[in-house]
């Protein structure tokens, strides 16, 4: 994409999605999706003598068999399309000629000869071989501000990099975190690097924050997986402080699920499970493991299946109640 497309495609995006985001940003550059109704809306918050990254490549995908792989020749071709690579395309090591890929190139990118410079080539769930238009839009947002993306109308999550792609008919993502973005001259485009540091993402719900190194949004599924380690806070008269292997956010039931080595502590208590599923909504969090164990000054209570009541810590084992010990008087 030459920089006067560009240039031209980062004009139209600001006129059709300027609005004012909230207070501190009026006019922002966003991307937004749908789902069942749902917005998925990422936004820019910096101003642009700050950061001017707010760019849309209009790229084709081509699925299909893996024809020829070939390194040294720095080509491949999928479905009988010639495709051409160097060191700065993104190539899974693991391919094999016969894989069934999801190729994303750029025809306008060309060494001259008017061959098409491979952007990525990954695996892909086997299907009907076909050709796409992809969309892929990027915003980056420096330290102190934020790129902030709202799914629905209760939940937000914030990172310095958003990577929007949109394949219509076929797929959408939103991929949020840190890392680097760098403009790569003799390419005329825009490379980005995630780096996956702790706490590089932030997830919002009600009094509930969550803290993870990534964030994946399907919207094919409504959910977007953060990866962990997870640290969560939860605001209120008795704070509480949890810590998972992962995190789900689900955009249908509205919900955060932590996954893996479950910890919650509030004030003197200490409750491990193996998932929690945290209804904001309701105030309540539903603990599951073999067993659900919590210790408190009052003794220890352990359950398949325990309801946890956010702002108090009060426990009722729904299922599976193993044992309950009190401290003698």
């Amino acid at each position: 994409m030459s920089r006067a497309a560009a240039a031209l495609a980062l004009a139209l995006a600001l006129w059709a999605g300027a609005q004012p985001a909230d207070e501190a940003c009026v006019n922002c550059p966003t991307v937004e999706l749908e789902r069942e109704g749902k917005p998925i809306v990422a936004v820019k918050t910096s101003p642009d003598d700050v950061s001017d990254v707010f760019v849309i490549e209009y790229l084709d995908v081509q699925t299909g068999y893996l024809e020829t792989l070939d390194p040294d020749a720095r080509r491949a071709r999928v479905d009988g399309v010639e495709l051409w690579f160097d060191a700065r395309s993104r190539v899974d090591p693991a391919l094999a000629t016969g894989d069934f890929v999801w190729a994303v190139y750029n025809p306008d990118l060309d060494d001259g000869d008017g061959r098409a410079y491979l952007l990525e080539l990954r695996p892909y769930p086997e299907g009907e071989a076909a050709r796409h238009d992809l969309q892929r839009f990027l915003i980056y947002d420096p330290a102190p501000y934020r790129t902030r993306v709202r799914f629905g109308e209760d939940t937000e999550a914030y990172g310095h990099i958003a990577q929007v792609e949109r394949v219509k008919g076929v797929s959408e993502r939103v991929v949020l975190g840190d890392g680097e973005v760098s403009y790569l001259e003799d390419a005329d485009r825009f490379e980005v690097n995630f780096r996956d540091g702790d706490q590089a993402v932030e997830v919002v719900q009600g009094k509930s924050r969550a803290w993870g190194r990534r964030l994946d949004y399907d919207n094919t599924t409504g959910k977007a997986r953060v990866a962990g380690p997870i640290r969560l806070e939860r605001a209120g008269e008795k704070p509480l402080n949890g810590s998972s292997q992962t995190l789900v956010y689900d955009l249908d039931e509205d919900t955060l699920t932590l996954q893996g080595k479950v910890v919650l502590v509030q004030q003197d208590r200490t409750t491990r499970a193996e998932t929690a599923y945290v209804v904001e909504s309701e105030g309540y969090a539903y603990l599951y493991g073999d067993p659900v164990v919590s210790q408190g000054p009052d003794g220890e209570v352990r359950g398949r299946v325990v309801r946890y009541r956010l702002d108090s810590g009060e426990l009722l084992v729904l299922e599976g109640v193993e044992a309950v010990f009190e401290d003698a008087p």
